[in-house]
């Protein structure tokens, strides 16, 4: 089955497994920490004091007797110090609402609290996987 070898190669590949939907065909990646020369077309582009984080998404569709095997693969760029830092003017409010600790986030974890924005997808890393997968199913 398709979908029992992409996950074997992402695993080979060695990402870990988040989410694995058989109904829906869909395998997603636990996120991974993208270091700065994954790719040397974007890597000057990427904040060195920003984190960044890769993850894999694999769909397997079966229509009319073909299997089809989509990828992507998505940099992610962690912004919660300016979501923070602008949170204030989304508001529309000038009175001061965030004035508790509740209010600021004290009741939630930092994981909750992380804002992560897409920067790209990596299409050069969804090629290889598909390479890898399509290799596996032959």
């Amino acid at each position: 089955m398709a979908l029992d070898a992409a996950e074997a190669s992402l695993i080979d590949l060695g990402y870990m497994i988040e989410r694995r939907d058989l109904a829906e065909g869909v395998i997603t990646t636990q996120p991974v920490e993208a270091q700065a020369g994954l790719d040397s077309i974007y890597s000057a582009r990427l904040s060195s004091q920003g984190k960044t984080r890769r993850i894999v998404e694999v769909r397997v569709q079966k229509d009319d007797g073909i299997t089809k095997i989509f990828c992507k693969v998505i940099i992610q760029e962690q912004t919660t110090q300016e979501h923070r830092m602008f949170d204030s003017d989304r508001s529309g409010s000038d009175s001061p609402g965030d004035s508790t600790a509740i209010n600021r986030d004290a009741a939630t974890t930092a994981a909750q609290n992380t804002v992560w924005r897409t920067l790209r997808r990596d299409k050069t890393a969804e090629r290889e996987v598909l390479a890898i997968i399509t290799e596996r199913t032959r």
